[in-house]
């Protein structure tokens, strides 16, 4: 509900670009600080109860964002504090989850789990959730992060009942666990930096990411004034906008098996680029629904092929600390993005954010394509199928 309802209440926080776009960076910039440390210390700590501190911790939140929103005391500066905070505990619990999901899920059915729970969320938070939340908030303004802050309340009961035989976490002073970590980055920096492929498909992933947060930070204002939609009307537009993402999710390797690995991220990473050309050009609500459906499409079909290529080339021993500066390279940009984002679109007009992200996303596969493909090509037989993806 709140991925509707949180860019409605910034817009009626206040109308600045820069400040619109400093929420999406508020909420993100914890990937960019704490993925690389959690990645290394979470496996020393009871994953079980991570969880439940971190939606506990979210109720919290969101109820006092719901609060202050309903009697018009919420500044847009609180309204960042509390969303950096917010986002800390998504990153905590998100990667908590990823290896908690082992402990309760017999091997064989990891990834019939992973696929069951990533399309569940992606149908929650946007069919239903979008519109809805759009709607409550259209209804009452605190309604939708009530909602939420209630969710996780019972998220955190329902973590909570969840009986599993405790293991034992290793014990090691805080001298050992600074130099562990130490020594986990460094290894796992050194062999990202040592492949190629999984080099090259990091650094694409941050720009694309950054680059797609130029337009996203941005995007309830370029709605309302390039588009007209706005309340509820903006909550169905996002949800129609999903229709790619879900298909993504259930096509993504049967397209991968078609076309091949290697042409199937190239294809991605251009459209990645090419809606931006649509956005600026074309800023009607049937192109922008229909650009969209296609980046979402592109978008899952990337991560169906990009996580599974990952997994057979990085070795299984150093994956964890391998993926945590992947993940930190790919998404960390993407609080960077918003903030310029923010500032093209105060410094030109609502349009141009997305035009220098697709000049920028399309320069970027003609440079990095033609090594990403051979470098695929290199590492894959040409009939390789991706198994489906694990939670990313």
């Amino acid at each position: 509900m709140v991925h509707a309802a949180a860019p409605l209440l910034t817009l009626s926080l206040t109308s600045d670009e820069r400040l619109i776009a400093g929420v999406s960076f508020c909420a993100m910039i914890p990937w960019l600080v704490l993925s690389l440390p959690a990645g290394v210390y979470i496996d020393r700590f009871d994953r079980r109860k991570l969880m439940i501190a971190a939606n506990v911790i979210r109720a919290i939140l969101f109820g006092l964002i719901a609060f202050s929103a309903a009697t018009g005391t919420l500044s847009i500066w609180t309204f960042m504090a509390i969303l950096i905070g917010v986002g800390c505990c998504e990153v905590i619990f998100d990667m908590s989850a990823q290896a908690f999901l082992p402990q309760i899920v017999p091997d064989h059915l990891l990834e019939k789990a992973n696929g069951r729970l990533s399309s569940l969320e992606l149908i929650t938070n946007t069919f239903i959730g979008l519109p809805l939340g759009a709607w409550a908030f259209v209804l009452a303004i605190g309604v939708p992060f009530g909602v939420n802050a209630a969710s996780f309340a019972l998220a955190a009961l329902l973590v909570a009942s969840i009986r599993i035989p405790s293991a034992k976490t290793p014990e090691a002073n805080s001298e050992e666990l600074h130099n562990s970590f130490k020594a986990d980055l460094t290894e796992g920096l050194q062999w990202l930096w040592s492949n190629k492929l999984i080099r090259t498909l990091a650094i694409m992933l941050g720009i694309a990411n950054m680059t797609a947060m130029f337009g996203e930070a941005i995007f309830v204002k370029y709605a309302a004034v390039e588009l007209g939609v706005t309340g509820r009307a903006y909550g169905f537009l996002l949800a129609l906008t999903a229709i790619g993402s879900i298909l993504g999710g259930l096509l993504g390797d049967k397209i991968a098996k078609r076309l091949g690995i290697a042409q199937s991220i190239v294809y991605s990473y251009f459209v990645f680029g090419f809606v931006g050309i649509i956005y600026f050009f074309m800023p009607y609500v049937w192109a922008v629904a229909i650009a969209a459906s296609f980046m979402g499409l592109a978008g899952t079909t990337w991560n169906v092929v990009t996580v599974s290529l990952r997994q057979r080339v990085i070795p299984t021993e150093l994956f964890g600390r391998v993926n945590s500066v992947y993940r930190f390279i790919g998404t960390g940009s993407i609080g960077i993005g918003a903030l310029i984002g923010g500032q093209i679109a105060y410094s030109t007009n609502l349009r141009m954010p997305f035009l220098v992200a697709a000049i920028i996303g399309l320069g970027a596969l003609a440079i990095g394509g033609p090594t990403l493909y051979r470098e695929v090509r290199n590492h894959i037989a040409p009939d390789a199928t991706p198994a489906p993806p694990s939670i990313t």
